[in-house]
């Protein structure tokens, strides 16, 4: 029986999720590989998001981002020894740049040559006409796939679209970021019951990995700014400069805090969304959010700022609202949800993990 081999070192974020959507549709047809590397096997997103998954662990990275020729020559490696029909590497970002030249040597004399397919996770997909930075990225890495696609060492590539994209794509297939809870608002009660939240203040809330991007000392700005009588919720794993930024609060602001640190199965993080009333995403890097589609899915309204891809999202799924990067649009943004203003009827189905992994591996 033939495998499909995906490559994912790196546990981080929910890639891992990802992993586990690709694997259950490529069983459908044969077996299952992951070559990751040590500290993603030890991780606990791997237990959280591929104990219940079928699939085969290869360790062989020492590194979360091996060098792309090592990269390969794993590869080659595991093809020697298994019968593997398709190879998709998961974050194929870097090893775009030097794929082309490496690929080759590294594949020469492989009884089967594999089909071999890049997600691009950081490939714009749609940009504004005076996006320059965004269009340099997507000549640049678009030039790069023809090149591979030409020398035969790349037979597809797919990107990470916006839950609003319902075009193909052309040299890079469009793969929506799916929106997938294990939980729901309808049971905020009781959900709140469970993790110990309270049961009347608004909570809006920070998940997955709090760092200094993801902006919490500016949406507690904005909470107080829009005179929020609420609780800011950090869930996840809470980086030292934003524990810094905790610790350095006086005791009121402090107490405005609730704060549930470390890593969160896929469970209890859709749990905990599904729980508060808003979730702010005010961060800048132009694509979808994994959180956001854990809040689509779970019916909470999303206030976001600082995407043009995420404020195309939240119009076409009718899941939020999008606003300025400022303290005060922000805390305007998320009165407006509170005040009822938030989830309307959507133009577009919903992104399903299926879709996505089907996608990716060619099969839609």
């Amino acid at each position: 029986m033939s495998a499909t081999l995906i490559v994912e070192p790196d546990p981080s974020g929910h890639r891992f999720q990802a992993v586990a959507n690709v694997a259950r549709v490529a069983r459908r047809t044969g077996e299952a590989i992951l070559l990751t590397s040590t500290k993603g096997r030890e991780d606990d997103a791997f237990d959280g998001f591929l104990a219940d998954v079928e699939l085969d662990v290869v360790v062989v990275f020492d590194e979360v981002y091996p060098a792309t020729r090592e990269m390969a020559r794993q590869i080659a490696a595991v093809c020697r020894e298994r019968d593997v029909a398709t190879v998709i590497v998961m974050d194929a970002d870097q090893s775009l740049k030097k794929w082309w030249y490496v690929a080759r040597p590294a594949f020469k004399g492989l009884a089967r040559k594999p089909r071999v397919i890049f997600m691009l996770t950081r490939y714009p997909a749609k940009l504004g006409l005076r996006d320059t930075f965004g269009w340099k990225l997507r000549i640049s890495k678009g030039g790069l796939a023809l090149l591979s696609r030409a020398n035969g060492t790349v037979h597809r590539f797919a990107g990470f679209a916006g839950r609003d994209d319902m075009s193909p794509g052309w040299i890079v297939k469009r793969a929506r970021d799916p929106a997938i809870s294990l939980a729901h608002s309808r049971d905020r009660a009781e959900l709140r019951a469970k993790h110990g939240l309270d049961p009347d203040l608004p909570l809006i809330g920070i998940f997955g990995v709090v760092g200094e991007r993801k902006n919490a000392p500016m949406i507690l700005d904005a909470m107080e700014h829009a005179g929020v009588e609420g609780r800011l919720v950090l869930a996840g794993k809470v980086t030292p400069e934003v524990q810094e930024w905790l610790d350095g609060l006086d005791e009121e602001r402090r107490g405005r805090i609730v704060v549930r640190p470390g890593f969160l199965t896929d469970q209890v993080m859709d749990e905990m969304v599904a729980a508060v009333d808003v979730v702010p995403l005010a961060l800048t890097n132009n694509g979808p959010s994994g959180i956001m589609g854990k809040a689509l899915a779970a019916g909470v309204p999303v206030v976001t700022a600082g995407s043009e891809v995420r404020a195309r999202e939240v119009r076409a799924t009718g899941g939020g609202i999008a606003v300025a990067l400022t303290v005060p649009d922000l805390g305007a943004g998320i009165r407006q949800v509170l005040d009822g203003d938030g989830m309307r009827p959507g133009s577009v189905p919903p992104a399903t993990a299926d879709a996505f992994a089907e996608t990716l591996l060619g099969l839609r």
